[in-house]
C-alpha cells in the first residue's frame, strides 16, 4: 500500500512541477488558438491503432481460442478506458477479466498475451526511434533526459531497449520449452503444501498457455508487424496536434514534424510505461514537453510545449474514455463492477 502510495504521490508531484515551471497563460493562448479541426484525422488515425490492437490480439489468441475481432474490439476499448481512469493500469486486469467472463479464456492465460503485447509495443517503439534517428538530435534528447532524471545517459539507453529483447527472447524460451519450463516451475514448488503447490502449478499453466503463439514464427512475426502500424498511427495523432497548435517554423517540412511526432511518440511511451497514475497522467507531460524541447530548442517555448503535453494527452484519454464508457452501458456494466468482481 506504501508503494502504491508512493506512486500516485510522484504522479501528482509530478503534475504540480509540470504546473509551475511554465507560464499558464501562455499555455491557455496557445491552446486557444489551435485549428482543432486538424485533429480529427488524428483522432480517427488512433482509433484505427486500437483497431489493429484488436487484430493483434486476436493473432495473439490464435491457438488458445477463435474470437471475432467485434468481441475482442469492445473488451480492448474498455481496457485502456480502465488503464486511463485507474491507476496501475489496472486496465490489464479488468482486460483479462472481462475476456474470460465473454468467451471462458482463463484471467491469467489474458494477462500472458497482454504481457507480450507490452514487450512486442517496445521493441516496435524502439525501431520507431531509430527509423527517425537522421531527423531528430537523440544525443540531445538523451542528455536532456538524463539531466531530468539525474541518471546516465548510457544507462537510460539501455533501460530503453534492452529489457524489452531480453524479455521478449526470456518468453519466446518459455514457450519453446513449455514442458521443460512447467517441471522447473514444479520442483521449484513441490515443497510448499499441496494445496498451494497445485494452485500455482495451475496459474503456472495458464500463463505458460498465453504464450502459445510465440511457439510459431509466422504467427510470432504477424504479431510483430502489426504492432508497427499500431504506434505509426498513434504518431499520427502526435503529428496533428503539433500542426493544429501552429507552434513549428512554417518552413518545417512535412518528414521533419512527422519524424519529432514519431519519436516523442516512442520516448513518452516508454517512459510512461511505468504503472503510477491513472494514464500515466504527470510523467506523460513531463515526458512529452522535455523531448518536443530538445527537438525545438529555439524555435518552441515550454508553455507551448506544455500545450502540446496537455493536449495530446488529451487527445489519447478522453475519447477512448467516452467510447469504453458507451460500451459498459450497452453490456449494462460499470467499470466499479468489474473492478469489484476481480
Amino acid at each position: 500500500m506504501k508503494k502504491s502510495s508512493l506512486w500516485v504521490f510522484t504522479g501528482v508531484l509530478l503534475l504540480i512541477i509540470f504546473a509551475l515551471t511554465i507560464d499558464v497563460g501562455e499555455m491557455w493562448n496557445t491552446l486557444k488558438k489551435a485549428n482543432y479541426i486538424v485533429i480529427v484525422p488524428g483522432l480517427l488515425a488512433y482509433f484505427l491503432g486500437v483497431w489493429f490492437r484488436t487484430l493483434r490480439w486476436q493473432v495473439l489468441l490464435t491457438g488458445i481460442d477463435e474470437i471475432k475481432i467485434r468481441t475482442l474490439f469492445p473488451i480492448v476499448v474498455i481496457g485502456y478506458m480502465a488503464n486511463n481512469i485507474l491507476p496501475f493500469r489496472l486496465g490489464e486486469l479488468i482486460r483479462g477479466y472481462y475476456l474470460k467472463n465473454k468467451e471462458g479464456v482463463p484471467t491469467a492465460t489474458a494477462l500472458s498475451t497482454i504481457f507480450v503485447e507490452r514487450i512486442m509495443d517496445g521493441l516496435a517503439l524502439i525501431l520507431i526511434l531509430a527509423a527517425s534517428y537522421t531527423s531528430v538530435p537523440f544525443d540531445e534528447i538523451f542528455s536532456r533526459l538524463s539531466q531530468i532524471t539525474r541518471l546516465d545517459e548510457t544507462f537510460l539507453l539501455v533501460i530503453f531497449t534492452f529489457p524489452f529483447a531480453i524479455l521478449f527472447g526470456l518468453l519466446v524460451a518459455i514457450a519453446l520449452n513449455g514442458p521443460q519450463s512447467m517441471r522447473i516451475f514444479g520442483h521449484l514448488t513441490s515443497r510448499l503444501p499441496r494445496n498451494l503447490a497445485r494452485a500455482i502449478n495451475k496459474l503456472t499453466e495458464d500463463v505458460v498457455a498465453g504464450l502459445y503463439s510465440l511457439r510459431n514464427w509466422k504467427i510470432t512475426c504477424k504479431a510483430l508487424l502489426l504492432s508497427l502500424p499500431i504506434w505509426i498511427l498513434e504518431a499520427v495523432l502526435f503529428h496533428s496536434v503539433l500542426v493544429s497548435l501552429g507552434i513549428l517554423p512554417t518552413d518545417s517540412g512535412v518528414w521533419h514534424i512527422f519524424a519529432s511526432a514519431a519519436s516523442i511518440t516512442a520516448i513518452t511511451n516508454i517512459g510512461a510505461s511505468i504503472p503510477s497514475m491513472p494514464g500515466g497522467i504527470g510523467l506523460f507531460e513531463m515526458i512529452a514537453r522535455e523531448t518536443l524541447m530538445v527537438i525545438e530548442p529555439t524555435s518552441i517555448s515550454r508553455s507551448e510545449a506544455a500545450a502540446f503535453a496537455a493536449l495530446t494527452h488529451l487527445c489519447l484519454i478522453v475519447p477512448i474514455v467516452l467510447l469504453g464508457q458507451l460500451f459498459l452501458w450497452v453490456e449494462g456494466l460499470s467499470l466499479r463492477k468489474l473492478r469489484h468482481r476481480i
